[in-house]
């Protein structure tokens, strides 16, 4: 294959691949505590997806099991697959007093799922819960030593693909009651890439309409002859 028809392609083919990443950000512009995923070009403009894990805005909602963290970090969940990380901390009580995720799995403490039995419920800004004026745990919160082998599984959850070494608890992270994390998409920066991949697609389509035309000459004039 021709060299220029080869970049052409990958080109469409890469442009159309930003443009759907963009689109799936802005499908999940509400959604609490997503990160957005953004594109980079390395050396030989091979094209690579990574996760931006700075964290979204923090918006009070007044609700007590409503939890965010204020700096790096996740939330420690319990799922049927192992352990989960998520920012998501829209949490509430299941039918038996476990202190669960909107998924239902339950949120890990410091000794096990934690087990809230009571009314009073308060948490302070390094975890701790306290029930009716009693501790009964403290959230798990994680942080990583390398962060890029963070990989998204759905459902605001991630699996950490590093070693068990690597996982620690951050030391400047707030933990906020009554809160939620927005997602870290900013919806003008996203349609602003979304117009570049879309003209940067269509570019590279005329590339290609080129060289089918300019085959198409060579073609009759051979015939010609």
């Amino acid at each position: 294959m021709n060299s220029g028809i080869y970049n052409a392609v990958r080109g469409c083919r890469t442009q159309g691949l930003r443009f759907d990443m963009i689109a799936n950000n802005l499908a999940n512009m509400g959604t609490t505590g997503f990160k957005k995923d953004m594109v980079f070009f390395d050396q030989a403009l091979r094209m690579h997806v990574t996760t931006d894990l700075s964290p979204g805005n923090i918006r009070r909602t007044g609700n007590p099991l409503d939890v965010a963290l204020e700096g790096e970090g996740f939330f420690k969940v319990q799922t049927p697959a192992g352990v989960r990380y998520t920012a998501d901390g829209r949490f509430s009580l299941n039918g038996e007093g476990l202190l669960v995720t909107s998924k239902g799995d339950p949120v890990l403490g410091s000794s096990g799922p934690v087990s809230i039995q009571g009314k009073d419920i308060t948490i302070d800004d390094t975890g701790r819960i306290e029930v009716d004026e009693s501790a009964v745990d403290r959230l798990s919160i994680a942080s990583f030593e390398r962060p890029e082998r963070l990989q998204k599984e759905g459902s605001s959850y991630y699996i950490y693909n590093g070693d068990e070494e690597e996982i620690s608890e951050p030391e400047q992270t707030s933990v906020k009651q009554g809160y939620i994390e927005e997602s870290n998409v900013v919806v003008t920066q996203e349609m602003i890439g979304m117009v570049e991949a879309l003209r940067n697609f269509e570019s590279y389509q005329k590339v290609l309409q080129t060289f089918d035309e300019t085959d198409a000459r060579v073609v009759n004039e051979v015939g010609k002859l």
